[in-house]
């Protein structure tokens, strides 16, 4: 009993000090994860922000056109005969009447001078009949010669008279023909790949014409705009002329300037788009038949439009919407009407007005009512781990519906 009583001595004592170190110990830890819960529960998110602007924006159409002369000539021959002289060199420009091919000649030039020869006998026959006509005019009177013989002479002479118009017409072809051996250029234009040397025998039946000639001032630029468009295209060419403007691949930024010359008479069903050409002067020739432009219509400039950076504009369950920053800088959830897109900027038509501010970087943290402070530098920053624009916006969204989910709230 004795020894019994001598151990509880000892263990009270020793049970009592273990407890309140326990119990100290686990107070502390609780207070000081109450202390450092707190600054982070009231700790603001960092963003870049940007203030909605009213400028001046225009409407465009952009797409993928293709450069095509306004005319390209294969230029043939009109008669069988054999190349004499070539007049340009490949790729040359030339002028409207200037020589391309000369051809032998000789062959047409015998024809012409047989059918003058022709003529001048038979206008000499001509005459004789006619002589023939005035002589038995007078015997006819005096009956020396009968009605018949004087109705042959006549009709003679009526018949030399036609022999001679034939032979004014014979003559005239052989000149045409002759013309033919020399072929000029119909237009002003550049020349391609020469298919006739000197030498070469061409007839008016061969199908590869001898060069082709196409022409690079003024020049067509054709592309396809979607059908949706064609009211408001049509409604702007009503009101003036619209500029278009091609650029090339590698050529630095450097653009073509131009105006829509042609809409087509009907869509494409297949498509659903319809064809549509801008005319440029090509001047400079920067334009080339056959090359593929970067095409831009601008169909009108909006003098004052809401706009704000693409990354603001958010895609939730609801929709499209944007994070507000409030006087308190804490962010509201905002619904948006995007009405278009033009260079990273996005038309607002509702949901927001001149002057308020809007969070552009930083969305995957965000949630309504929280805290925002701006980042350093107060430019976009890239999405981290190399993750695309749109992969943030989905993490945006993801966390905007999860925080919405928890606190069970929505769109304001």
């Amino acid at each position: 009993m004795r020894r019994l009583f001598l151990v509880l001595l000892v263990a009270v004592p020793v049970g009592g000090g273990g407890y309140y170190w326990y119990a100290k110990h686990s107070a502390g830890g609780t207070a000081q994860t109450t202390k450092a819960a707190e600054p982070a529960a009231a700790r603001a998110v960092p963003v870049v922000t940007q203030i909605v602007t009213a400028q001046a924006l225009p409407e465009q159409i952009v797409t993928i056109g293709s450069v095509q002369p306004v005319a390209a000539i294969a230029i043939k021959a009109r008669i069988d005969s054999v190349v004499e002289s070539v007049a340009f060199t490949e790729g040359q420009e030339v002028r409207t009447g200037d020589t391309l091919f000369t051809l032998d000649a000789r062959a047409l030039e015998a024809q012409l001078r047989q059918a003058q020869a022709n003529l001048e006998r038979d206008r000499a026959n001509l005459e004789k009949a006619k002589g023939d006509v005035k002589r038995y005019s007078e015997l006819v009177r005096t009956s020396a010669i009968s009605r018949t013989q004087y109705d042959a002479a006549v009709a003679t002479a009526d018949a030399l008279e036609g022999t001679v118009k034939a032979d004014l017409a014979a003559i005239e072809a052989a000149r045409v023909s002759l013309s033919f051996t020399r072929i000029a250029a119909p237009m002003d234009g550049r020349t391609g790949t020469v298919a006739a040397k000197v030498g070469t025998m061409v007839r008016a039946a061969d199908a590869n014409p001898l060069v082709t000639l196409t022409q690079l001032r003024p020049i067509n630029v054709s592309f396809n705009v979607p059908e949706k468009h064609l009211p408001t295209i049509r409604a702007a060419m009503a009101r003036g002329s619209l500029p278009v403007t091609a650029s090339i691949a590698g050529s630095r930024g450097e653009t073509a300037e131009g105006k829509l010359s042609f809409v087509d008479s009907q869509v494409d069903q297949q498509t659903g788009t319809i064809l549509v050409k801008g005319e440029f002067p090509n001047a400079d020739t920067r334009l080339w038949p056959g090359q593929f432009v970067d095409t831009v219509l601008t169909l009108r400039v909006e003098p004052d439009a809401l706009t704000v950076a693409d990354p603001a504009v958010q895609t939730g369950q609801k929709g499209r919407f944007v994070y507000v920053v409030k006087a308190d800088e804490t962010v509201e959830m905002r619904p948006v009407t995007v009405e278009r897109t033009h260079g990273g900027q996005s038309v607002i038509a509702t949901g927001l007005k001149a002057g308020e501010r809007v969070v552009v970087d930083g969305q995957s943290r965000l949630f309504p009512g929280a805290k925002v402070s701006e980042r350093g530098g107060g430019k976009p920053a890239a999405p981290p781990g190399g993750e695309s624009a749109a992969s943030v916006r989905q993490q945006g969204s993801a966390a905007h519906e999860s925080a919405q989910a928890q606190t069970g709230g929505g769109a304001t």
